[in-house]
């Protein structure tokens, strides 16, 4: 099953106006890649026409609900990233802190951590951005599992691997290739009208 995802609409959205002389305008959501790379992990390629937002990404969906995706944007570059724990009741608004740490399948597990931002979407949600992609993708391709280290009581989220990362960056590595060229210069179906002129009306 498709994994939920807060910047990509997976589904076509119809957008309808009442008022006289404005047309209702279709947004829909394009689908151009979908690999799955293990029994975990699956690569999607998406497009939605009405947010101008053009991304590879790598999801894993957990048992209870709980989901990953890594976004790479073939707009701008971004590597970004955006989780969900249903077990996780974050409290109010804003940033927090979390470490990152990657493990490989040998006996001396430990591969690197670091500390990320993250933004708070909801309770359950987080996102990080500005992941920096060449350092970060020389980690994950060796690793079987990775965990998000929690500020507080609240609870980690792990994620595996059937193998090791690189056959999700091998795909996304593809998608990227196949796509970038296609949508780097994508833009949102509806532009947003100006504050300057809203102001003014």
């Amino acid at each position: 099953m498709r994994s939920p995802t807060f910047l990509l609409a997976l589904l076509p959205v119809v957008i309808g106006f009442d008022f006289v002389g404005v047309s209702p305008s279709l947004a829909e959501s394009i689908n151009f890649y979908k690999k799955e790379t293990d029994k975990f992990w699956s690569v999607y390629g998406d497009a939605d026409t009405e947010t101008g937002q053009a991304t590879c990404y790598g999801s894993a969906n957990k048992k209870d609900g709980s989901w990953f995706q890594l976004h790479r944007s073939l707009v701008d570059g971004e590597l970004w990233a955006i989780m969900r724990n249903t077990a996780w009741e974050i409290d109010g608004e804003g940033r927090g802190t979390l470490r990152w740490n990657f493990y490989s399948a040998t006996k001396d597990a430990f591969i690197d951590g670091t500390e990320f931002t993250y933004e708070i979407r909801n309770k359950n949600t987080i996102l990080i951005l500005q992941i920096t992609p060449k350092r970060f993708s020389e980690v994950l391709w060796n690793t079987r599992y990775f965990t998000l280290v929690m500020p507080g009581n609240l609870q980690n989220l792990s994620v595996s691997f059937e193998r090791k990362g690189s056959t999700m960056l091998d795909a996304l590595a593809e998608c990227v290739a196949k796509n970038e060229k296609n949508y780097k210069d994508f833009k949102p179906s509806l532009e947003k009208i100006p504050d300057a002129v809203k102001d003014k009306i």
